[in-house]
């Protein structure tokens, strides 16, 4: 249950020493969301942090007339929370919800501050998971500013192919900005310049 996630931490801090790591079956604790469960609701406070071991998550904020905007999809060897109420510790704007059944471990925003507060690996640790939800926001938004529908479809393509079968449509949709029908259509032609390039 813990290997992996001893792993991935080593891949983002190569020198973490085996006593920083052995610190991870201390303050983590294994957690289960089943489909649709949500890990963080609308103006709750984001007290944890979450591990994908296994699964698919996204992180959505309602929006009036509009529905759920997904802006943010989490899948395994990811950690997960709503960033920004997790570390200002206030209300927060967006909902994070599972998918598909997860798996994983999670650690209380506490216990991870103790830990940012002992040991360097760690604080670096945590810039590092703000790095990354920065850098996939950041891309996010260019798709918005630089593309049109096609082609943030396409750019979503290449850079997640492997979410597609996935990850329901209609959430996808809501992440780049379509309705569900104009993805469809998308989709469809997509596949049919593939055909026609395959002929």
């Amino acid at each position: 249950m813990y290997t992996h996630i001893r792993e991935v931490v080593s891949q983002f801090v190569s020198d973490f020493t085996k006593e920083e790591l052995d610190l991870i079956e201390k303050n983590f604790y294994p957690k289960k969301l089943g489909k649709n469960e949500h890990l963080l609701q609308v103006g709750e406070v984001a007290k944890e942090v979450f591990f994908i071991n296994k699964g698919i998550m996204r992180n959505y904020v309602p929006v009036v007339n509009k529905g759920q905007i997904t802006n943010y999809f989490a899948e395994e060897s990811m950690f997960n929370t709503s960033a920004v109420s997790f570390f200002t510790q206030q209300p927060s704007y967006e909902a994070v919800q599972a998918i598909e059944p997860c798996e994983g471990l999670a650690i209380q925003f506490e216990d991870l501050q103790k830990l940012y507060d002992r040991f360097h690996n760690w604080e670096r640790l945590g810039r590092l998971f703000l790095q990354a939800i920065l850098i996939q926001q950041d891309l996010r938004l260019r798709w918005f500013i630089e593309k049109s529908a096609n082609e943030r479809y396409e750019a979503f393509l290449q850079t997640y192919p492997h979410l597609m079968q996935r990850i329901p449509q209609y959430h996808i949709a809501s992440y780049l900005g379509i309705t569900p029908e104009s993805l469809s259509r998308l989709r469809s032609r997509s596949q049919k310049i593939s055909t026609d390039k395959i002929g």
